[in-house]
């Protein structure tokens, strides 16, 4: 019932390094976790092919890592993603599993409002500016489109004034507490 998807291309990067402590602190008996590292599984983007609307499906026709991601996303009650941004933007990774969550409006080819609602993203951004609000557009774009698959709960988590190879996270007090805020509200929820 919740899954966790990672994109950076470290392991052990900073949004990871939060998204595994988030996982620690909802693990429990009535929490089932999928985790998934993006970057070390066979991925490919959206072939714009249609066939997902042309044959009225929710399912991409695209058979790869990603498919079961998909699947699982479609019915589970907490999604994690966690990203650093790149050159102002999500990472490639998780910009490739977004897009392919584009076969979501096959079955009317206008809506995905057969997904069940009133479900939780927790979005987890790190990066280098010292600048606490430089990328909040970004999370409003994308919490924009989760919305329209049913995450009408939305929580936020931004490291910043993470440097290249520098583990320093200037608002970890912030995030510390986001942390216990969220899985909080997560573990009574679900």
């Amino acid at each position: 019932n919740i899954l966790a998807i990672k994109g950076s291309p470290k392991k052990d990067g900073t949004s990871s390094t939060i998204t595994d402590d988030l996982i620690k602190k909802i693990e429990n008996a009535k929490n089932k976790i999928k985790t998934y590292d993006l970057n070390s599984l066979n991925i490919h983007g959206c072939q714009e092919c249609y066939s997902c609307r042309n044959n009225k499906t929710d399912k991409c026709i695209v058979n790869d890592d990603i498919t079961e991601i998909l699947e699982s996303a479609k019915t589970t009650d907490v999604i994690i993603v966690s990203t650093p941004v790149f050159y102002s933007d999500i990472s490639a990774q998780l910009k490739c599993f977004i897009d392919r969550t584009w076969s979501y409006f096959g079955k009317t080819g206008t809506s995905a409002d057969h997904l069940p609602r009133n479900r939780t993203l927790v979005f987890i951004l790190s990066y280098g500016y010292n600048n606490p609000d430089v990328y909040n557009q970004l999370y409003e774009k994308y919490k924009h489109y989760f919305n329209l698959f049913g995450f009408n709960n939305c929580y936020l988590i931004k490291a910043y004034g993470v440097q290249y190879n520098s583990s320093n996270v200037i608002n970890i007090n912030e995030v510390n507490d986001l942390l216990e805020k969220v899985s909080k509200k997560i573990n009574d929820d679900v």
